[in-house]
């Protein structure tokens, strides 16, 4: 739970009138005296107990002991909630701020109990899969900020996409399944299945199921005890690192009548604190103390961490050592990265066709890794035959790698923590400032592209930064901007310039590879995040699975600046087919002839324009589509809404040379080739 509770989703209670006296509050959380409202008190109670007495007193003139005499009388009263009742004042209590909805009849009193608590604000995501995409999306910056009500059971196997996406990319959510009244469950009416949650629960790490209400009255107060502990215990697990998100399953009945005692919302469940073990820890301080060469290796998941920049360069500038971070080079290639102003010793992303990076590989004398999720040999390729140290959340992330051995040493924890402690621990007793160390590596500079094995031609090369900057330019502009990235080929090529981008961007990629996750995660983040100013970058076949999104985007008038890519085919693929299984025309991997992204986007009411970069023209064409593309995002970033512009480029394969990997780094590097120039024979005039 992200959040301390707050009585400021109860409307009207203390509202500019000072503080109250006892008859007032009663007054309040009886309806004017026309008996208790369940609801208000169930808000009040809803973060249990000592929670509700504080907050209370303090708007009582800070008398506490009247505060628990009047919850005392509350109690009292003997009322009864719905289990959508509680459900709606536990979100409310715990900070969640929007509810995405695609209800059908298991879900309308759920609907009805949240639009009433007024904290919480009830959107219909006009879709199953939107619904769950947009509240990981909500729930990127702040755990638990956005939640989604589906559907069961067709609403969920529908979301189950989007489901195990978010649980790779590590967005921490609460998923609430409505499910078919007890009464009927063993019928299988249509929108009911036999253990449906259970049968789910391979791609979800948390998921739990009411049962039927008790008609004994003993067993219905324990039940209702555990209804409201499992509930606390689902939205605690989805707010802890590894994010992840939680699934809750509530039938029909069970959300309908009135059978849980307010005494049920009075104790919450333990949040427990996560605690580091020391042993661990001491023996990684230890053995980086006597490391000579150390070489810290980053994974993006890292960077979802406050502090970690600078917990990172404390660490590398007392110990000397580099820092890399993990490259992917093909598939989604986007991600949030470290900055060498954020941290002193940081080289950049791993290019294993660097001779100074393979230079660090082979000469360093302990690898430490901060929040592996892909260091695997495909990826990163063949790691370094020397001591390991892997600080984690999620040990079992590691452990699938296969590069710790057994004398290999595993600190699991908030990395950001963990590294402090690490850093405190290589001091002298009793000194204060940080001990820096030389830089045991000789600085590794040049193109970062110089090194690949296939290289774009000059003037093409210039045309993709000229691309990057137009975005960079707009992204500059805003004073929060986040950048939510679905797509392949051109997040490749926006990751190449990642430098031009501005300080301070936060990047969410796609980890979960679900092409079309991004515009409703964009979208999701936005309604949620109303400070923030989002981009949303796309391909061409992203954007045809996932346009649906924009219904909810015009509908909340989320500020969304969606930036899709036709490249006219699905580039990546075909280049793969024709490096793995020989040159062939593979027409199913072209887009759909007469389809109009712009032309649906418009239809959707969002404002759009199309621009066509020729990056397999002469420099002054490029130039001059450049700067059509700058004026186009300058207008649509004036939008008080969702806004979006269709930027078209060529499928060339020499427009795309040097992005995307058509081996892993599991086989021998391949050798370095010359550019490939076909479709290029516009610039024989322009050498």
């Amino acid at each position: 739970m992200h959040g301390s509770v707050s009585l400021d989703f109860m409307p009207r209670f203390l509202d500019e009138r000072g503080f109250l006296s006892p008859a007032e509050v009663f007054s309040y959380f009886r309806r004017d005296n026309a008996g208790p409202d369940p609801l208000r008190c169930a808000l009040l109670l809803s973060g249990g107990r000592p929670a509700g007495e504080r907050l209370l007193a303090a708007r009582m003139g800070g008398d506490a002991d009247a505060a628990r005499d009047v919850v005392e009388q509350i109690l009292g009263w003997q009322v009864e909630l719905t289990g959508a009742e509680a459900v709606a004042s536990v979100l409310a209590a715990c900070g969640v701020g929007k509810a995405f909805i695609y209800a059908g009849t298991s879900e309308l009193t759920l609907g009805d109990a949240i639009e009433r608590v007024g904290g919480v604000q009830l959107i219909n995501g006009r879709g199953d899969k939107e619904s769950a995409f947009m509240a990981a999306g909500a729930s990127l910056l702040v755990p638990n900020l956005g939640v989604a009500i589906l559907h069961g059971a067709r609403g969920l196997t529908n979301a189950m996409g989007a489901v195990a996406d978010a649980r790779r990319s590590e967005a921490g959510t609460l998923f609430i399944v409505g499910l078919p009244s007890t009464s009927s469950a063993r019928f299988l009416p249509p929108h009911g299945e036999a253990d449906l949650l259970a049968g789910l629960s391979g791609l979800v790490d948390w998921q739990w199921q009411a049962g039927q209400v008790p008609a004994d009255a003993g067993d219905r107060a324990r039940e209702a005890d555990r209804f409201t502990a499992q509930l606390r215990r689902a939205l605690a697990f989805s707010s802890r690192p590894p994010h992840r998100p939680a699934v809750f399953g509530i039938p029909q009945d069970v959300a309908e009548r009135r059978w849980l005692p307010l005494a049920a919302l009075a104790f919450p469940a333990p949040d427990p604190v996560p605690t580091i073990d020391q042993a661990a820890l001491d023996s990684a301080a230890e053995r980086l103390a006597g490391a000579e060469r150390p070489l810290v290796l980053v994974d993006d998941y890292a960077l979802r961490f406050a502090d970690i920049r600078p917990a990172l360069e404390r660490l590398s500038a007392a110990t000397g050592a580099p820092v890399l971070q993990v490259c992917y080079r093909r598939g989604p290639m986007l991600f949030e990265r470290l900055r060498r102003d954020e941290v002193t010793n940081f080289v950049g992303w791993v290019d294993r066709f660097n001779p100074a990076h393979e230079d660090l590989f082979r000469s360093c004398d302990l690898l430490l890794t901060v929040e592996d999720r892909n260091i695997y040999e495909r990826v990163i390729g063949l790691l370094p035959d020397c001591p390991k140290i892997a600080v984690n959340t999620d040990p079992e992330k590691v452990r699938k790698n296969e590069y710790l051995a057994e004398k290999d040493v595993m600190v699991v924890g908030d990395p950001a923590r963990v590294l402090r402690e690490m850093e405190t621990m290589l001091r002298r007793p009793r000194e204060a400032a940080v001990t820096r160390r030389a830089p045991w590596f000789a600085p590794v500079a040049g193109d970062p592209d110089s090194t690949a094995p296939e290289k774009a031609d000059a003037i093409v090369g210039r045309g993709r930064r000229a691309i990057v900057r137009a975005l960079a330019d707009t992204l500059a502009g805003w004073d929060r901007p986040v950048l939510v990235d679905d797509s392949q080929m051109f997040g490749g090529l926006i990751a190449e310039h990642y430098d031009d981008l501005p300080r301070g961007l936060r990047v969410f990629g796609g980890h979960g590879a679900f092409v079309g996750s991004g515009l409703a995660y964009a979208t999701g983040l936005a309604i949620a995040n109303e400070n923030v100013r989002v981009m949303c970058t796309l391909g061409d076949q992203a954007f045809t699975n996932s346009f649906q999104g924009l219904v909810a985007a015009v509908q909340e008038r989320a500020r969304v600046l969606y930036i899709v890519c036709n490249n006219g085919e699905s580039v990546s693929l075909k280049k793969q087919g024709a490096a793995s299984y020989g040159p062939a025309d593979r027409a199913y991997l072209s887009n759909a002839a007469g389809l109009r992204y712009h032309a649906v986007a418009a239809a959707l009411g969002v404002p759009v324009e199309r621009v066509s970069v020729p990056l397999d023209g002469p420099p002054d064409a490029i130039d001059a589509g450049v700067q059509r593309l700058s004026a186009a995002l300058a207008e649509a970033a004036t939008v008080a809404g969702p806004s979006m512009v269709e930027l078209v480029v060529p499928s060339a394969p020499a427009v795309w040379a040097g992005i995307w990997l058509t081996q892993g780094f599991e086989r021998p590097l391949p050798a370095r080739q010359p550019p490939d120039t076909a479709g290029l024979t516009s610039l024989a005039s322009h050498p």
